[in-house]
């Protein structure tokens, strides 16, 4: 089969769970019996567990002849495991270092308590990453680069569909050295790959041996300890070109077999041929794809991987103390299309390399008081009611004094939210004008046109990340000055020149129902206080 972007590739697979194995008797070179279960090969050696629950660790040459050809079958088979999570359940991700042609994204989707948040595709953003539940499609002469933040690089061909079905990794310690010089995995990892349709090229680095990789196919599954390789996938065929390494084959009639360095294998439904020799030329195209994968990553560092990794980790709500118990909501490291706003502010790809927390109601007279031993507010005071009435530095003023009082990771500080950050968790992952639509619904938030006045944090529905009136009730102060949006990705934007004017958002109950919008930009004087006018918190890494 001739791949559509020039090379030879294979494979096959169906996703299939692996049951324990049986108990059989087991001989020894010199003749003695056991009966046990087969646990695990390590390296030279295997463990085994009898019936007691008695384990034992033998070298694999102590076996009968039979025996180790059990031992490598079964061995074989244990690659295809369906993988479970570690016990800190923690995420690795995709990241898309360059595409072609057009190619597109199908995020995770995101949940509201039990309510699943489906996305929609759009076009795919360079240096984005994408967890587990993330599909990509390519076009026609369309291809794209990945790069796994367990180091190991992909490269999807045109017209195919790969679902990042399961990546769940350790994390790691960040360092400037490249991923072009890893030679093994950052830290333990569990994946799992949906190639549907279409091509694949894959340089997997050398794995822990906690770790699993797997390659499901409508026909097979590929089992992979860590090697480079091509795949060519559809509903009934599949073709695999072992460029280096080993990879570990099960066909359709969960027969295993082993491919090495310099073979190739074809499947279908019916089952696998015959392990044939790699001809010279595919040697050749398979090698070019993994030199343009490894170029594409080229800039990337452990330490984009171990944020990555960090931010993409299980956390629980964060909880000032010090603030009447205020909570903050963790968002994890993503990329969104921000505005647009204006002939000077066009809607822009932004990525954010790093998480962060931010509050999940804006901050409140009582928790203002609290922190600072003074209420600003005068008129529609209430323990409950945003705190308004504050200049910009007087919420910085508030943050800082937190970030003194509080026990804070290290490196990380409260600090007002940028405004890429602030629409970010507003959007949600939508891409809507507002987080439930295009267009204004007086159930889901306060405008001009509501006529309700200032309402108390948590009266409105939250949006699909659980924040609360990120839309009306009061505008909020950002960290950012004024500056016209570029064209182009910008990456972590921070706009810290002092300036005269100053981004605040989410508009107020006073405000025309546009000016509310996820993307709407207002720029009030540097020294503006007005009674609509609050904050929310941000705690994140140092700016």
């Amino acid at each position: 089969m001739k791949l559509p972007f020039p090379i030879f590739a294979l494979f096959l697979f169906c996703k299939l769970c692996i049951a324990e194995e049986d108990f059989r008797t087991w001989t020894s070179s010199d003749g003695r019996t056991l009966e046990a279960r087969f646990i695990e090969q390590v390296g030279s050696y295997v463990r085994i567990k009898n019936e007691a629950g008695r384990e034992f660790t033998l070298p694999i040459t102590r076996f009968s002849q039979a025996d180790q050809e059990y031992v490598v079958e079964v061995a074989t088979r244990a690659l295809f495991q369906t993988p479970e999570p570690f016990e800190n359940r923690g995420k690795g991700a995709i990241i898309i270092t360059s595409a072609k042609g057009k190619v597109s994204v199908v995020p995770a989707p995101h949940y509201s308590g039990p309510q699943e948040v489906k996305p929609v595709a759009r076009d795919v953003i360079i240096g984005e990453p994408l967890p587990h539940g993330s599909t990509i499609l390519t076009g026609a002469n369309s291809e794209a680069d990945l790069l796994l933040t367990t180091g190991s690089l992909a490269r999807v061909g045109p017209n195919s569909k790969l679902v990042l079905s399961a990546f769940w990794q350790n994390d790691f310690r960040a360092s400037v050295k490249k991923v072009t010089d890893l030679k093994e995995e950052t830290s333990p990892s569990r994946v799992v790959l949906k190639l549907e349709m279409g091509d694949l090229v894959v340089d997997v680095k050398k794995l822990n041996k906690e770790s699993s990789f797997m390659i499901e196919s409508p026909v097979g599954v590929a089992g992979i300890r860590g090697t480079k390789f091509g795949l060519s996938a559809n509903s009934d065929s599949a073709e695999l070109a072992v460029l280096e390494g080993r990879v570990g084959f099960l066909d359709a009639n969960q027969k295993a077999k082993s491919v090495a360095t310099a073979q190739k294998v074809a499947g279908s439904a019916n089952g696998a041929g015959e392990v044939d020799a790699l001809p010279e030329s595919e040697k050749l195209e398979l090698a070019k794809a993994v030199a343009n994968s490894q170029e594409s990553a080229s800039d990337y560092d452990l330490t984009r991987l171990a944020n990555t990794v960090e931010g993409l980790a299980p956390k629980l709500n964060y909880i000032v103390k010090s603030a009447l118990k205020m909570e903050l909501i963790w968002c994890p490291p993503g990329s969104f299309i921000m505005g647009p706003d204006g002939n000077d502010s066009p809607a822009h790809p932004v990525l954010l390399t790093q998480g962060f927390y931010l509050g999940k109601y804006e901050v409140t007279q009582a928790e203002y008081e609290k922190v600072m031993g003074v209420n600003p507010v005068t008129e529609n005071k209430g323990a409950k009611l945003p705190v308004t009435g504050i200049g910009w530095r007087n919420a910085l003023s508030f943050c800082e004094s937190l970030s003194s009082k509080e026990r804070v990771p290290k490196g990380w500080k409260f600090t007002l939210p940028s405004e890429a950050q602030w629409e970010y968790a507003c959007r949600a992952g939508t891409t809507t004008r507002y987080s439930w639509g295009n267009s204004f619904d007086a159930r889901l938030a306060s405008s001009q046109v509501t006529n309700v006045g200032v309402v108390e944090v948590g009266s409105y529905p939250p949006n699909p990340w659980g924040f609360f009136e990120m839309h009306g009730n009061v505008s909020e102060f950002t960290f950012d000055w004024y500056h016209p949006y570029p064209n182009g990705l910008v990456i972590d934007p921070i706009v810290d020149k002092i300036g005269a004017l100053q981004i605040r958002r989410g508009g107020n109950y006073n405000t025309p129902s546009i000016n509310t919008s996820s993307s709407h930009r207002n720029k009030p004087d540097t020294g503006a206080k007005h009674q609509r006018l609050g904050f929310r918190l941000c705690l994140a890494p140092a700016r």
